[in-house]
């Protein structure tokens, strides 16, 4: 499958990509009170999430692997640290930080469980926040009938079952570990996850669509097929058909999970 070129995403990424309240909201409950507590942002992207954690009164630093990215979330908050790093290796002392976060980052790497090691290393008494999609929130995506080949796509080995995630936290030297449900009442991130509650907006710019990894990473013919069959059921009224299957596993299982994990 593709790769994605996260420089060149990166000038587009804030387009249709936020800090969803759907997510920020568990995220921060989460994390606790600010307290001038040292927060680093694994893989923060453009720092849409590490902004308004800055503004509440965090101090915050954010990492990642894309230099235009990083150069980004620069021009948003006064982080504490800015750095381009790599997740599964972050060049940082053991302890440096009170707590970490990570967003719909582990799909992007290799060595997923190697960036949950490390991430323990280099936080405190945490908690680790993490915000992933799970094999099950996955599977409760519709849109998943029309792009089957995401689940078996190499890239995108994270799609692992929830207790999977716990099991590699565990490994990865956390030993408190507790996990809830994450449901979007919004699209202001734009994500895989949220474009599903909105199919019309399917029968928008492609742009809107192709700003998610998930979809980036399909071929470029299998990707217009499979738009194209969404846009003709959307018209024909199957695929509220479609989603409807698809509503009960949604219920059950929500858009993602966020874990929380401390030593």
């Amino acid at each position: 499958m593709p790769a994605i070129d996260y420089d060149a995403w990166a000038r587009t990424y804030d387009d249709s990509r936020g800090a969803s309240p759907s997510v920020l909201g568990p995220i921060a409950e989460e994390l606790g009170p600010p307290a001038a507590r040292s927060l680093l942002d694994i893989g923060g992207g453009t720092g849409n999430f590490a902004a308004p954690l800055a503004e509440a009164g965090f101090r915050v630093s954010l990492l990642d692997f894309s230099p235009e990215m990083v150069r980004r979330a620069r021009a948003k908050f006064p982080g504490e640290l800015f750095a381009v790093a790599d997740a599964q290796c972050l060049p940082l002392p053991d302890a440096e930080f009170d707590c970490a976060l990570s967003v719909n980052v582990l799909g992007h790497l290799p060595d997923w469980p190697q960036a949950l090691s490390e991430a323990r290393r280099v936080v405190r008494e945490g908690p680790f926040v993490v915000k992933v999609s799970t094999r099950e929130t996955v599977t409760a995506n519709w849109i998943m009938n029309y792009f089957p080949q995401i689940l078996d796509a190499a890239p995108l080995h994270h799609y692992q079952p929830a207790e999977v995630t716990v099991q590699a936290l565990r490994a990865a030297g956390f030993s408190r570990i507790t996990m809830r449900p994450i449901h979007y009442t919004d699209v202001i991130d734009g994500s895989f996850q949220a474009l599903k509650h909105h199919p019309e907006l399917f029968l928008e710019d492609d742009s809107l669509i192709m700003n998610t990894a998930v979809i980036k990473r399909v071929p470029e013919r299998e990707r217009t097929d499979a738009i194209a069959a969404i846009r003709r059921d959307y018209e024909s009224g199957r695929l509220r058909e479609i989603m409807a299957q698809f509503e009960p596993l949604v219920a059950k299982y929500g858009d993602g999970f966020v874990f929380t994990a401390r030593p």
